[in-house]
């Protein structure tokens, strides 16, 4: 069973589309907190999303600082003021007041957002078994060139060291990683063809890009895949720890950090395959109906 924390944002959308599409990946609860939008922003994404998807889980609301209080605010960017492109208005609204996330987050986790929740939740003695973390630049994996900062990482990274220093196996995939996998026209026009959930996805891509015909990045998604066929990217095992700007950069013995398994190559053609498939295959079914 595998619980998401995510901080929706465009890409963490798709990403649980992918989730709920994929058979190797059983999802037990989501939770939404503070990242690309504010946390109940956030949430209100995420527990749409799942109502039109028919996840029948939990979606619990997580906070709106890191852990050492500071607001995780971002500026503005293309996922715009509701996290969706303008597009949140086409989710399922839900009514209910949201559950507490950190105690929803156990066994094994995707991470698609800052890693404050999962953070907490270790520290509250939650039994997670293993994270899969999309975040961080890696400057130390031999034969990847370092952006240099990365959002997620950046937002945390006090959750960031915390987790790589709990006895959890800890998988990074990078942003160096992630940008080795665009979509193009030919995805969205795949996915316009699909269920709606698939054109949903394909609409938010688009707003994700902007204007012109450029490919777009969709880190989160990747992470996704990277659970459940990690045989699909190659690893490297490193000790780290976070700096400020997002950076993972090699830890010395008895500092901050720890040890993780770093994607350092991806097979990039398969990995978009998947996501497309997946995505294109997932049906629109709101819980009930």
């Amino acid at each position: 069973m595998w619980a998401v924390t995510c901080d929706p944002g465009i890409d963490d959308a798709v990403a649980l589309a992918v989730a709920a599409g994929e058979p190797g990946l059983t999802l037990a609860a989501v939770v939404a907190g503070a990242g690309n939008v504010p946390a109940g922003t956030a949430w209100r994404n995420a527990v749409g999303m799942a109502a039109l998807l028919g996840l029948d889980v939990p979606v619990g609301l997580g906070g709106e600082t890191a852990l050492d209080g500071t607001p995780i605010r971002r500026g503005p960017s293309s996922h715009g003021a509701d996290g969706l492109g303008g597009l949140a208005h086409r989710l399922p609204v839900h009514r209910g007041a949201p559950p507490e996330g950190a105690p929803l987050v156990r066994g094994s986790v995707v991470a698609t957002g800052p890693l404050t929740e999962v953070a907490r939740a270790l520290r509250s003695g939650q039994p997670v078994d293993r994270v899969v973390w999309m975040g961080g630049s890696v400057a130390c994996a031999l034969g990847v060139d370092a952006v240099g900062a990365e959002f997620n990482a950046g937002a945390d990274p006090r959750a960031v060291d915390e987790v790589l220093a709990a006895a959890v196996p800890v998988r990074v995939i990078p942003i160096e990683v992630t940008m080795q996998v665009p979509f193009g026209d030919d995805d969205l026009a795949l996915w316009r063809t699909g269920s709606p959930v698939a054109g949903l996805c394909a609409d938010l891509v688009v707003r994700r890009r902007g204007g012109g015909p450029r490919p777009v990045l969709l880190h989160d998604p990747i992470a996704v895949v990277a659970a459940v066929e990690p045989d699909l990217f190659r690893w490297e095992d490193h000790a780290l720890r976070c700096l400020s700007d997002g950076s993972l950069v090699a830890a010395s013995e008895g500092g901050a950090g720890g040890r993780a398994r770093v994607a350092v190559a991806v097979n990039a053609a398969a990995v978009r395959a998947r996501i497309l498939s997946t995505v294109s295959g997932v049906p629109e079914r709101q819980p009930g109906g």
